[in-house]
């Protein structure tokens, strides 16, 4: 499918299994840190560079889901 690479970060499962997006990242963390803890730059990089590398991969792809805490 031609077009622009999209990916989705979600702390949400439930919503993200359901609509089944191209290429989506899920966390354990809380509602309100997606990306990661407030000041934790190292978490925060982790997360968002691997909903990044989603996008070198063609879809569609099984949501990965990260055990950060």
């Amino acid at each position: 499918m031609a077009g622009i690479r999209t990916t989705l970060t979600s702390w949400h499962k439930g919503s993200i299994l359901r609509s089944l997006p191209p290429r989506a990242v899920i966390t354990s963390l809380p509602r309100g840190m997606t990306l990661g803890h407030p000041y934790d730059e190292e978490q925060q990089n982790r997360i968002l560079n691997k909903t990044l590398e989603l996008l070198s991969q063609d879809a569609p792809l099984k949501p990965i889901i990260l055990d950060e805490e």
